[in-house]
């Protein structure tokens, strides 16, 4: 059963390799688009609730700085007030007018920082130890609660003309317990003068914070921070930050930072307020806004995995049906091919792509058993051929020994003229001969050369001489053998045969930039003098051609054959990659075996 399994799932099987397919490119690109699908939406609507709650918490930001200056600028007026001066060193007689006007021009001082006129209270303070208000406290405030408060503490204390504190409401006496304060402490004064007073201004943030976020469309929870991270203020009595976050907040940079917490799906937003040292926060639960974000997602991919899992069902039962009959024609060409190809597939109960599949098998068959007939009468005709090439090899072999009888008859006879001749023209026909080898030393082609000119020498009636100018080092150059005779058969033939003056040849070689030149240049007739006469020849020359197609079949596009005309004569300039091939030598630098001591 286990062995079925494992034939069953195999990835050979033309319906797995589908469904596989199917299941790897078609349902987990499709998963992994879903994902970013839902990512991308999860995401636009996280930046648009960002960019909103951004607005927010900068319009809030602006409004506290906008306050706080305020508060600032009403201090610095009233010190330079004359009337308030005047007021605050009057005589005795005068308190209660000048009480009464006092707390009129506080309120009307108030009334001008519109619409946080509702959150700063003002404290005036003068020498005599008398207090007026800009707002009438549910209980009588005290000079000695203002000079014991902390703010008028720590301004003696630091011996400053002003300064800020943030502390709990206190004295105020007109919020609800508990809320909190920022604290602008002045000394009244006029230049070098001793004080005429002192003015306190309480700004209630809990309350203003808590109303300015009525008015805006988001609705969501504020906190503010100090220094510390401790929390000063918060919107919702209940409402917590993560400790780990305040941490890294505190840690990171100051300025507009971002950040999801996706435990409690909740976007947070700060701002630094600059000149407190505080952060104001803002935390949005996405919950409120878009519902439950973790179960909608689970719901979501449950509702995909089940469309998955169905749609895969379906496509593995129509993929069976497909692959059925197509098994079925598999079985069957098994069976043809191990009886020797003996038979055909029935193409009658067959249609659709199945029937092209078993029409095109049999057509191979029918093919297959003319192939056999052809390559059976091939090994005949290899057969006939290889026995005719035996037998023609027996040719080249008399004619060496028959040109070897010639020389030693020749030698006998002390005519060495011919003896040298058939020795040079046993070594042209040995190494044509020898079919193993296509590229030989150049000093053996170099060889060659000089026994093909000797004999070419004693031929011709009229004298040439050939000069050879080879760079040192070249020796082991690999050549194709007799490419030399076949560009000095080129020179004499075509060049000496019609001159009526001494012939020169000078072979040149030499290398450059890994390349092999081999020069022959003559004094003949030249390139188009010799065209014409070929064209009077009956039969064309095969020398050159040959030359070019062994360069090209040996070297590729790596070899250039080109003929030059001259002033006089001819050039023939052949080029090859440069191969050296040095040959082993016992006890030399190449052997293996030497001693380097």
């Amino acid at each position: 059963m286990g062995r079925m399994r494992k034939w069953k799932w195999k990835p050979s099987s033309i319906k797995y390799k589908l469904f596989w397919t199917l299941l790897l490119f078609v349902f987990v690109p499709l998963f992994f688009l879903q994902i970013r699908n839902y990512s991308q939406i999860e995401t636009m609507i996280k930046d648009r609730i960002n960019r909103q709650t951004t607005l927010q918490i900068q319009q809030v930001k602006e409004n506290f700085n906008d306050i706080r200056y305020t508060m600032l600028r009403t201090a610095l007026e009233l010190e330079s007030d004359s009337a308030i001066y005047a007021m605050l060193t009057q005589a005795e007689p005068s308190i209660k007018d000048n009480a009464q006007e006092l707390e009129n021009l506080l309120i009307r001082v108030n009334a001008r920082s519109l619409p946080s006129s509702a959150f700063i209270y003002y404290n005036l303070l003068d020498m005599q130890g008398r207090v007026y208000n800009s707002y009438t406290p549910t209980n009588n405030i005290l000079a000695s609660s203002i000079t014991t408060d902390q703010a008028f503490t720590r301004m003696q204390e630091a011996n400053a003309s002003l300064i800020w504190v943030e502390e709990e409401m206190g004295d105020i006496g007109v919020s609800s317990a508990g809320d909190r304060r920022l604290v602008l402490m002045s000394v009244l004064q006029k230049g070098k003068e001793p004080p005429f007073g002192y003015l306190r201004i309480s700004f209630d943030y809990d309350s203003w914070l808590r109303s300015i976020i009525r008015s805006f469309p988001v609705l969501q929870n504020y906190f503010i921070l100090d220094d510390k991270g401790q929390i000063l203020t918060r919107t919702r009595g209940t409402a917590e930050l993560d400790q780990a976050w305040v941490d890294q907040l505190l840690l990171s940079s100051k300025g507009s930072q971002v950040y999801y917490d996706r435990k409690n799906t909740t976007l947070m937003n700060t701002q630094y307020l600059s000149d407190t040292n505080w952060s104001l926060v803002s935390q949005f639960p996405l919950e409120s806004y878009i519902g439950d974000i973790n179960g909608m997602k689970r719901q979501y991919f449950i509702s995909f995995a089940l469309l998955v899992v169905l749609f895969v069902l379906v496509t593995f039962v129509i993929l069976s049906g497909l692959t059925r009959p197509l098994r079925l024609i598999q079985h069957k060409m098994y069976a043809i091919v191990r009886n020797h190809f003996r038979g055909r597939l029935i193409e009658e109960k067959l249609d659709g792509e199945v029937l092209a599949v078993a029409q095109s098998f049999n057509h191979m068959i029918d093919d297959i058993h003319q192939l056999f007939e052809k390559l059976r009468m091939e090994e005949k005709q290899k057969e006939a051929m290889h026995f005719q090439m035996l037998l023609s090899q027996m040719n080249p072999h008399f004619l060496l020994n028959t040109l070897n009888m010639i020389k030693w008859q020749a030698m006998r006879s002390d005519n060495k003229d011919i003896a040298e001749v058939c020795l040079n023209l046993g070594k042209l026909l040995e190494t044509s001969l020898n079919m193993e080898l296509d590229l030989i030393f150049l000093k053996d082609e170099l060889e060659l050369a000089r026994a093909y000119v000797y004999i070419m020498q004693r031929r011709w009636q009229y004298p040439f001489t050939v000069h050879y100018v080879v760079e040192e080092g070249l020796s082991y150059s690999l050549v194709p053998k007799l490419s030399l005779q076949l560009l000095l058969e080129n020179a004499i033939h075509h060049g000496f045969s019609k001159i009526d003056y001494d012939g020169q040849i000078y072979i040149r070689i030499s290398s450059a930039n890994q390349v092999l030149t081999m020069i022959v240049e003559d004094n003949g007739v030249g390139v188009e003098h010799a065209a014409k006469q070929q064209t009077l020849r009956k039969r064309n020359g095969i020398g050159l051609t040959n030359l070019k197609e062994r360069l090209r079949l040996l070297f590729k596009m790596n070899a250039s054959f080109s003929l030059e005309a001259m002033e006089q004569g001819t050039l023939a300039r052949v080029e090859i990659p440069l191969l050296i091939s040095n040959p082993y030598k016992e006890g030399g630098m190449d052997d293996v075996e030497s001693d380097p001591c």
